[in-house]
């Protein structure tokens, strides 16, 4: 596909009668993954909206390439209105009958079902659907119009920790340009390559990720600027961390920045893959615990003289200990390597 770019982009809010952003630069190229992380009222929409090309700059350009198709999932949702009176069974069945994923011809009926839909549901009318319910379905109606460009503002609003590990493994196989914009650093740190950030009305490269941004919003406060610190990523601050206690913007960031490295010898890089490698494992761990859990519960629903069904169940039980095994296994190795 190709990419777009916005040069020298200075979008106005009219709704607040100022300018948002000035002299925004951004170039998005095919199979960028990108965070784009932000306080409320930074312009988070605002860029999306340029970028898509619903909202035009005052100044600047901004260039879509000729085959690039975006897929939105939206904060509030607004792709679910026009079907909100139909069945999901009646929806899909107007739609592909099969999507790749993972390099596996599947179909939606059994991608819904990984996104925690029982067969029984999808004879239910989308308006009757809960909040977390409808932000699965919409993510996956969004993906089966196979986009190349796609863009999800908060997707994880809603979703309980078990349905955010199985949107994130279905966002990791997502093969084209990725923007995200959400609250949730696991998620954020997870599916996306490098994140960006506006701060004080323009946008910056931030290669060390989340971290890097609340350094530079904490920096910002205490130097007396109206940056207050970001929502959704306050807890992320360790007490005691160089960041407290008074310290200054500029011997917070290099206290920080230094640290990390020379503590086990791992660039700001590694440390951060790393990172991203143990909370995914973590959250993968988890669901597959209560895998186990549900399948050994199943055993006492089995008609003790089916031998076949037993012998089925349990050879289920055996698979899904010998995942969480590999996965425990795994955060073993990555753990390790963090703590150096």
């Amino acid at each position: 596909a190709d990419g777009f770019a916005a040069r020298g982009v200075s979008p106005d809010a009219v709704a607040l009668g100022r300018p948002v952003l000035s002299d925004v630069t951004w170039l998005i190229g095919a199979g960028d993954r990108y965070g784009l992380l932000g306080e409320n009222g930074a312009g988070k929409t605002t860029l999306l909206n340029i970028i898509q090309g619903k909202l035009k700059p005052l100044r600047g350009r901004v260039k879509i390439g000729s085959t690039v198709r975006f897929g939105v999932l939206s904060q509030q949702l607004d792709e679910l209105k026009p079907v909100e009176d139909d069945t999901i069974r009646e929806v899909l069945a107007r739609g592909k009958r099969y999507v790749m994923v993972e390099g596996k011809e599947t179909s939606p009926e059994k991608l819904l079902e990984r996104l925690g839909f029982t067969q029984q549901q999808m004879w239910s009318r989308i308006k009757d659907l809960s909040g977390g319910q409808k932000r699965r379905l919409s993510l996956l109606l969004t993906i089966l119009e196979e986009p190349n460009v796609l863009i999800l503002d908060e997707p994880g609003n809603d979703l309980d920790t078990d349905m955010l590990a199985l949107v994130e493994d279905l966002l990791d196989s997502w093969p084209g340009t990725l923007i995200l914009v959400t609250h949730d650093r696991f998620l954020m740190e997870r599916v996306t390559d490098q994140q960006w950030a506006l701060i004080g009305g323009t946008l910056r490269h931030v290669p060390g990720g989340v971290d890097e941004y609340l350094r530079l919003t904490e920096g910002a406060s205490a130097g007396g600027a109206s940056h207050p610190q970001a929502p959704g990523f306050g807890g992320a601050l360790e007490a005691g961390s160089p960041l407290g206690g008074g310290a200054s913007g500029q011997g917070a960031v290099a206290s920080a920045v230094a640290t990390p490295s020379q503590a086990c010898g791992l660039s700001n890089a590694e440390r951060q893959r790393l990172k991203k490698e143990v909370a995914s494992l973590e959250r993968k761990m988890e669901t597959r615990r209560g895998k186990v859990e549900e399948l050994e519960q199943g055993m006492f629903a089995i008609d003790p003289t089916d031998f076949a069904a037993l012998t089925a169940q349990q050879e289920a039980i055996a698979h899904a200990r010998e995942e969480l095994d590999e996965l425990e296994m795994a955060w073993l190795e990555a753990s390790e390597q963090l703590e150096g």
